[in-house]
């Protein structure tokens, strides 16, 4: 805000679209690697509110694990999340949500309340026999709240991907991502594909319907209107049907309305030293939504396919193989399995089936030609004129 000399507020200059200036304009927002670290064990517990908490187990011979020179970043915390929900929602996987969430905090990293617990258990005062209490209390978090964030971000970053296959003309599972499953729910925006648009003349709902009653009989005739005009228009319904593409941009919208907030402040890389200007976080799940919000930025998703940007920290994609996430590092752009045997197996027989077909259409395309340019001959009996076989007698 500015001031002039007088104390008055100084009109902004930059209030339409076209004055904004991205961050990426600006030199960039700043990628972290963040604070990790990993307790030995977890135990139930219920904390003043009567809620039911996870608590790490702190004592001397219970000390964390930390990350201090190779923290996850955030790409890696993307990964893990992801495969981690798409586990737990199988209906294959033995395990509970439960017994999933504390083999990820005990193998992977802890996901509440990062910063605060890491300066206390990385202060060279902190006397874990002494300080474990504390470090317990303020490291336990709520086992509802980890299920809720875990489901929220799943479904947005099933949604981003969905979305980048739709932009690059890719087939998505539709099945996959719309039913629900062991634990979450699926994806809603994305089932009704392909989908027949009725013309608003042909069948309206009024929605000032003044009762219930009201309503349902709009609703009835207007499911009458509907099943009519699909049956006089069944020869020609392609002119009717929509697919996902077509409404793209709405899509990509109710994505970008998905991905929280973030409260930006300036910090210091600590491998480099370099300032950034990166998000307030307090949880892996932050760490995760920021991570794919500079996707979304760095990844433009546009009708004719995806733009993207290079990434010192690699992308994560799905493998195409086993439907894992993995993350592609900018060397392997063209990398579309996760690297798993199985996977690779798959990859090497599709890589076959596709030069078959290639060498098929190939040799396809030279018969025909050879078929067009080769002239038949002409296999027709020549008659010899009188006058030409009365001068071979004479000869």
């Amino acid at each position: 805000m500015l001031i002039d000399d007088y104390g008055n507020k100084i009109p902004s200059k930059a209030d339409n679209l076209a004055d904004m200036i991205a961050m990426t304009d600006i030199g960039g927002i700043g990628t972290l690697i963040y604070h990790t670290f990993r307790f030995k064990d977890y135990e139930y517990d219920e904390d003043h509110e009567g809620v039911t908490v996870l608590a790490p187990l702190v004592y001397g011979g219970m000390e964390p694990d930390i990350d201090r020179d190779n923290s996850l970043s955030g790409a890696r915390l993307v990964e893990e999340l992801y495969n981690l929900a798409r586990r737990a929602n199988s209906h294959d996987e033995e395990k509970t949500l439960d017994e999933l969430i504390i083999e990820f905090c005990k193998t992977i990293a802890h996901p509440y309340n990062i910063d605060a617990v890491y300066e206390i258990i990385t202060d060279e005062n902190t006397v874990f026999d002494k300080h474990g209490q504390m470090i317990t209390h303020e490291a336990m978090f709520s086992v509802d709240r980890f299920k809720r964030d875990l489901e929220f971000f799943y479904n947005g970053a099933r949604f981003y991907f969905a979305l980048r296959k739709i932009a690059d003309g890719e087939d998505y599972d539709i099945k996959e991502i719309s039913e629900d499953g062991r634990y979450f729910d699926g994806v809603t925006g994305l089932s009704g594909y392909p989908k027949v648009e009725v013309p608003d003349e042909k069948a309206t709902i009024n929605a000032e319907a003044e009762t219930p009653e009201e309503l349902i009989r709009e609703m009835e005739q207007f499911n009458q209107k509907y099943e009519q005009f699909l049956e006089e228009h069944k020869d020609e319904l392609y002119k009717y049907t929509k697919d996902a593409i077509d409404d793209f941009y709405q899509l990509r919208d109710r994505l970008l309305f998905l991905i929280p907030d973030f409260e930006m402040r300036l910090k210091v890389n600590p491998k480099t030293g370099n300032v950034v200007f990166a998000a307030e976080v307090h949880s892996i799940f932050d760490i995760a939504w920021y991570t794919l919000a500079r996707y979304m930025a760095d990844v433009q998703l546009v009708e004719e396919g995806t733009k993207e940007l290079a990434s010192p920290d690699g992308k994560v994609c799905v493998c195409r193989g086993c439907g894992r996430a993995f993350v592609r590092m900018p060397d392997q752009n063209r990398k579309l399995y996760c690297g798993d045997p199985e996977c690779e197996r798959m990859r090497s027989t599709m890589r076959t089936r596709r030069k078959r077909e290639r060498d098929k259409l190939k040799a396809t395309k030279e018969d025909t030609k050879r078929c067009t340019s080769k002239k038949p001959k002409d296999t027709s009996k020549k008659v010899s004129s009188p006058q030409a076989q009365s001068k071979r007698k004479s000869l």
